[in-house]
């Protein structure tokens, strides 16, 4: 939506549009003193906004109103191996668009990519601007795990898929939440799809071999269609 903003800064029952979402509002949407808005922080809610003041560095916006986001928390996990930038940027932004709850990045045997701090300020930018576009309030949590701790995690959780090239198993219907682990380019090593196997439902995505960014979209877009 192009004129949904996101903010951090809130004092009484004034917000401040600041940075990026400021220059969209001032130099593209070309906003003016009185006009109304809609904004989200990631709290779930809607702000309804209207602009007070136009400052230099960022607009004053009173609180009309705000109300429950229309996007429902569906409680959906993706593990996803660490992928090269482009991929990775494009994954995030789908899996996100998919009202996805969490992502854990995980590298794995085969990931030729690595990640640190500065790419993860970038990917969770991408998660802002893909709650803008599918009108989520809510902003996926992005994490960086190792495989000891995705381990940890899985054993704990109901419903977890593999998503494996070579499985021949589509997922049965299901109740809840639930959780799917995305290779790499490369796809997974034989240590990995024994591993995963063991704490997961190894479910094929068809017979084609699907690219991870698009994987992410099949896989959750499978599993949410046959969730009851």
């Amino acid at each position: 939506m192009d004129n949904r903003y996101y903010f951090t800064k809130v004092e009484n029952n004034l917000v401040y549009i600041e940075n990026q979402e400021f220059s969209h509002l001032t130099r593209v949407r070309r906003a003016k003193q009185g006009d109304e808005i809609v904004a989200f922080n990631g709290d779930g809610f809607d702000y309804n906004l209207k602009i007070n003041k136009l400052n230099k560095n960022d607009a004053e916006c009173e609180i009309i109103n705000r109300t429950p986001n229309k996007a429902v928390e569906e409680n959906i996990t993706v593990f996803l191996a660490m992928l090269k930038n482009e991929a990775l940027s494009e994954a995030i932004d789908n899996v996100c668009e998919l009202n996805v709850t969490k992502c854990y990045l995980f590298e794995a045997d085969r990931s030729v990519a690595k990640i640190d701090n500065k790419k993860l300020d970038k990917l969770n930018q991408i998660a802002i601007q893909a709650c803008k576009q599918s009108e989520r309030a809510r902003i996926m949590d992005i994490e960086i795990i190792n495989k000891a701790q995705m381990i940890d995690l899985i054993s704990k959780m109901e419903n977890v898929f593999f998503a494996y090239e070579d499985a021949n198993t589509k997922p049965n219907k299901f109740k809840g939440g639930f959780a799917v682990i995305i290779g790499p380019e490369g796809g997974f090593s034989l240590g990995e799809v024994e591993l995963f196997s063991k704490y997961a439902k190894t479910i094929s995505l068809g017979n084609t071999i699907l690219r991870a960014q698009v994987a992410c979209v099949a896989s959750v877009s499978m599993l949410k269609a046959v969730r009851v």
